[in-house]
């Protein structure tokens, strides 16, 4: 284990064939360990495990792996299923050779220096707006940010799961960085009578490694920041035996909190077991895609390619795009500039009609009859709208104060009772003509941002047409 990852090699996986090579295996291995990350050095095993059974079909003692060996090799992955493999075994066996370890015949060593390898294509995903890996379109981002937040204030989905969805949805860093956060990282300052969040990720160096030698500071929004700050001093009174190096994502493994193996990062999440965690709960309260008609596949990696193709659509270069990423150089974000997609479709009326009973952002209800308002007799439930015809368009089912821009914050809040008699499609022509504009003058990020909000509309303007066809009807839920 180094810092938060841990890794381990079984060499029982490996056929008997190849005994003969493992002292020189264990050896370059080990040099990988000092040298690289321990994921890195993982991974060169797998793939010395793939190289190990062509090794063995001759079902003899292999002493010294030969160019025919690798001949077979480079054939049996040369598809784009394996895109890398061949490159990977080349990387271990060089630097088993630049050792001056035994095992290697010259003439596949003049055999890997001849090869043009492979490499994993960088930025697939993103090129294509691959609906699985890729990017989540602002739709799909404020539907799962919503969803996660209304299912946290259920308790469908723990404190800790909640905080995390949104720091990586605002940061966009490494499974293995939000490992190695400790709760001291969260941090407020006060300055000219403000207050501000801000946080300390740890850097990840070469192939994921993180040592907290280094850090990236990224101001938080303070409603947030203010959460995160207080769940922060929560875990570390839940963890007083660690002090200052209680973790922020504690690990809830039994076994990975016994093993305790760098006392650095004592009780700290593995990045498997984090992101494995995070998936299996945001997979039950995720919200359908526009695209594939199903639950959004959730992976950290996905929020991180949004961050990165967001910043590309807001105009920003390969320079500013790395440092948002914490990139050390611009070779892996060139796939956001590549291409700057408009995920942002041009959303108009009839769109918007089809998208409503899919996307499901209205989760409020609509009222026949305002009488029937939780708070109908409290004038200051009302929600009006003020940028248009300066008319109630419903009520605000709580007392709690949101602070948010009402009447445009409250068609996706399930707090919010509509009235069916309320002027809900002037706000929905005005928000439809304001997106228009901003595509041309800011562009679809910015233009997007209401998408959502346009579509809840849509759906109460919809049922309201359809409690106008039965008359006797009371309320309809979102």
């Amino acid at each position: 284990m180094d810092g938060v990852t841990r890794v381990s090699f079984n060499f029982h996986l490996l056929p008997p064939e190849v005994t003969p090579l493992l002292f020189s295996l264990k050896r370059t291995l080990i040099n990988f360990l000092q040298n690289n990350s321990p994921r890195y050095a993982k991974n060169m095993f797998d793939r010395f495990c793939d190289l190990a059974g062509i090794l063995a079909e001759g079902r003899a003692p292999v002493s010294q792996i030969d160019a025919l060996h690798l001949i077979n090799f480079a054939a049996r992955v040369n598809s784009d299923d394996h895109l890398g493999r061949e490159s990977q075994v080349s990387a271990v066996l060089s630097r088993w050779h630049s050792l001056g370890l035994p095992g290697i015949s010259d003439a596949a060593v003049s055999f890997l220096r001849s090869r043009k390898k492979k490499g994993n294509r960088k930025g697939v995903a993103v090129l294509t707006l691959d609906p699985v890996r890729g990017p989540f379109t602002e739709l799909e981002l404020q539907g799962l940010l919503s969803a996660v937040t209304q299912a946290f204030a259920d308790n469908r989905i723990t404190e800790q799961h909640f905080m995390l969805t949104w720091l990586v949805a605002l940061t966009g860093q490494r499974s293995v960085q939000y490992c190695a956060l400790k709760a001291k990282d969260v941090v407020v300052t006060h300055a000219h009578g403000q207050t501000q969040y801000e946080i300390n990720i740890p850097t990840a160096k070469q192939r994921d490694e993180v040592h907290r030698e280094s850090f990236l500071r990224r101001p938080l929004p303070y409603q947030f920041g203010q959460a995160l700050w207080r769940f922060a001093r929560s875990v570390q009174a839940s963890l007083l035996n660690l002090g200052d190096e209680a973790p922020l994502f504690p690990s809830t493994s039994d076994l990975a909190i016994a093993r305790q193996l760098n006392p650095a990062f004592r009780q700290h999440a593995d990045p498997v077991e984090l992101g494995e965690s995070l998936t299996r709960s945001l997979q039950r309260v995720a919200p359908l895609s526009e695209r594939t008609k199903e639950p959004l596949h959730i992976a950290i990696g996905r929020f991180r390619n949004t961050i990165g193709t967001r910043a590309a659509q807001e105009g920003h270069g390969e320079l500013v795009i790395a440092e948002i990423l914490g990139h050390a150089d611009t070779q892996n974000v060139k796939c956001y500039v590549s291409i700057i997609p408009e995920i942002a479709e041009r959303l108009d009326k009839q769109l918007a009609k089809a998208l409503a009973p899919l996307v499901h952002a209205f989760t409020g209800e609509v009222l026949a009859d305002k009488s029937n308002a939780t708070r109908a007799d409290d004038p200051s439930s009302l929600i009006v709208d003020y940028a248009n015809t300066f008319e109630p368009v419903g009520n605000c089912g709580t007392k709690l104060d949101c602070h948010f821009h009402a009447p445009i914050a409250c068609y996706t809040c399930h707090n919010f009772q509509a009235w069916a008699d309320a002027p809900h499609e002037a706000l929905l022509e005005e928000l439809l003509a304001e997106r228009e504009r901003l595509m041309h003058t800011a562009g679809p990020r910015i233009a997007a941002i209401n998408d959502r909000t346009i579509i809840a509309i849509q759906a109460v303007v919809d049922t309201c047409a359809q409690l106008k066809q039965a008359p006797h009807g009371g309320l309809i839920d979102g």
